[in-house]
């Protein structure tokens, strides 16, 4: 019951409120307000257990509640090239370095340098977070579909192309509200 009060909330707001069409969005600015929202440990906690759970990409994530935040219109098939980006580039990139910093934490009693090495490897996973920020922004900045969008982008995603079951799907998005 509250997931559909979350997303009619959502579509009174776009009936409200003027609707952007296509905006210029900047990356800077999704990621100030990454920041801020990813800083609430209930929506941290959601979005790695989808992270983790069924692959979902947290910056494409973020960048959803983002749009709906700034009443900025995604189609579907937008969200649909937006997630092919996104998870080419993380799966070449991203998915591996996380993978070797998880595997750097058995090292913590043999490592001389251990802390040292962690920080470097934190901040280039973050750099490389930086960077599929920007390739979901410049891929929406050049995305022209037409077709109808949905009244909740982010569950649309998690739901249509996730395939996350509506059991988790109802209790994170209350999580993300």
């Amino acid at each position: 019951m509250r997931l559909k009060k979350v997303c009619l909330k959502s579509s009174k707001h776009l009936n409200k409120r003027k609707l952007t069409l296509q905006p210029n969005l900047q990356s800077s600015n999704l990621w100030q307000f990454a920041l801020q929202y990813y800083s609430k440990s209930a929506r941290s906690r959601a979005l790695l257990q989808l992270q983790d759970k069924y692959a979902a990409n947290i910056n494409l994530c973020l960048l959803l509640k983002y749009l709906s935040q700034q009443n900025i219109i995604v189609s579907t098939s937008t969200i649909a090239v937006l997630h092919a980006h996104v998870t080419e580039f993380s799966q070449n990139y991203t998915q591996p370095l996380r993978q070797i910093r998880a595997n750097f934490k058995q090292s913590l009693q043999t490592m001389e340098n251990y802390s040292v090495l962690r920080t470097h490897m934190l901040n280039a996973e973050l750099e490389l977070e930086k960077q599929e920020q920007q390739l979901l922004v410049d891929a929406f900045n050049r995305s022209t579909a037409n077709d109808s969008p949905p009244t909740c982008p982010l569950k649309y995603y998690l739901e249509n192309i996730l395939a996350v079951p509506k059991t988790d799907l109802d209790q994170t998005l209350t999580q993300l509200a």
